[in-house]
């Protein structure tokens, strides 16, 4: 796997153990004197084998009374928003759309019923910040890379709700992608259907609603436009053409740009990577082995799994999922504890000494859950549901309730020709760790 893949398949991270960042790095001076020896300290990294840890395995307990956690819950449910015509639905764009699809020789669509035919709007994901609910409305249609969609802001102490941005495509051939939140900002991508220029990257500021451009790509290259683990705005650059490692690019909140970082560099037998409180940390490949070892500035260790993503990494300890199984290295007591988390879900998060886990399905439904992974004290944070977007946060994590919606494409002679489902979100959870 080249280093721009291991990239995007890296562990969805969140931040410091405790909410707050500790290094300890071991270090030796050279025997000198004068004023030199203070500027003289060279950090040295520890090594350490598997054998190291004391291994405890660790049975999930699942212990009465609440979660030391505080939970806090916004309904979106009743928030209107509004219909919008798509843009497949326009009178000059609907023949072209629907005119054309044919099965057993037989016209599927009347492309005639679906002129100027408004879309009713669907919550796909909310962004919380300052106490403001950013909810990313889009409106679907059947071209489906192409999207109208639009931000809006919605405070719950009023209850009132505010246009932040809106973007709808001009003809069939525009395309955006659903934009991403971060640094105090709303960023979206606009690819040039004219193939003349790269994707252009816009920035809307969230609470004064001003739009300019922050970056423009080559024509030569595709943008990944996303927020890495510290919630920071990132663009990976990488070239159309071949399987070379691309470019990342950080946006500067002080220069109010991207600047270019080499936090995309990785070595070559990397299977996972990721960043935590501003240091990178790899699961390698051991060299003649099929074990994995955890690598960063604080320390080299070797681990007893042959697979899986980091969780989690700082000077005290590292977390691993392989599998089925919670893997969590405590450097400061030299102990490795295994816990068994079948079954608890895909997504998975850590912030202020927890693990929080849950799932995205449409036909399973489960809690989100809160464990203390040395202890194995597992909390169900929430009622069984369908849960998503779990993002780490300062002092807690936050994510997405979200339920399904029918609808049906109704074929030229009034039958049923295509249902399907979309998610949308009715609540958001906002959970704060309690000292």
């Amino acid at each position: 796997m080249n280093k721009r893949i291991a990239l995007i398949l890296a562990a969805v991270s969140v931040l410091g153990w405790g909410c707050a960042e500790k290094k300890k790095v071991s270090s030796v001076t050279d025997d000198i004197t004068g004023d030199y020896a203070e500027d003289s300290e060279i950090s040295t990294k520890a090594e350490y084998s598997d054998s190291d840890f004391k291994v405890l395995n660790v049975t999930l307990s699942y212990p009465e009374g609440e979660a030391p956690v505080k939970v806090e819950s916004t309904d979106l449910s009743g928030i209107e928003v509004g219909e919008r015509v798509p843009v497949c639905n326009r009178a000059e764009f609907a023949e072209q759309c629907y005119g054309q699809e044919y099965w057993n020789d037989q016209t599927v669509y009347k492309w005639q019923d679906f002129v100027d035919k408004p879309i009713e709007g669907v919550i796909e994901s909310c962004y919380t910040e300052n106490d403001l609910c950013f909810l990313y409305v889009s409106y679907p249609n059947f071209k489906f890379d192409i999207y109208d969609w639009e931000v809006l802001c919605y405070d719950p102490k009023s209850g009132s709700t505010e246009e932040v941005y809106s973007w709808s495509a001009e003809k069939l051939e525009d395309r955006c992608n659903p934009p991403c939140f971060g640094n105090g900002a709303l960023f979206s991508e606009v690819y040039d259907s004219s193939g003349e220029k790269g994707s252009v990257i816009y920035k809307t500021d969230l609470y004064t609603h001003e739009t300019e451009q922050v970056f423009e790509g080559s024509t030569e290259e595709y943008l990944w436009l996303h927020t890495d683990d510290t919630g920071d705005v990132c663009i990976l650059a990488y070239p159309k053409d071949s399987d070379d490692d691309g470019v990342l690019y950080k946006f500067d909140s002080g220069k109010d740009g991207f600047v270019l970082s080499d936090d995309i560099e990785a070595p070559e037998n990397s299977v996972s990577n990721d960043r935590f409180n501003g240091v990178q940390s790899h699961l390698v490949k051991r060299e003649g082995s099929r074990k994995l070892d955890m690598d960063n500035e604080f320390y080299h260790a070797e681990t007893s799994v042959s697979t899986g993503i980091i969780v989690y990494a700082d000077a005290e300890r590292f977390i691993i999922r392989s599998g089925n199984k919670l893997h969590t290295y405590d450097i400061t007591k030299m102990e490795h504890y295994i816990s068994d988390i079948t079954d608890m879900g895909d997504e998975i998060t850590y912030s202020c000494g927890m693990v929080f886990i849950g799932n995205r399905s449409n036909t399973f439904r489960m809690p989100v859950y809160c464990i203390m992974p040395e202890l194995g004290l597992t909390y169900p944070v929430c009622e069984k549901g369908i849960y998503g977007d779990i993002r780490g946060q300062e002092d807690g994590i936050s994510f997405n309730s979200i339920h399904n919606v029918e609808n049906t494409m109704v074929g030229a002679g009034g039958e049923v020709f295509l249902t399907y489902s979309l998610h949308t979100v009715d609540k958001v959870y906002r959970l704060t760790v309690e000292s």
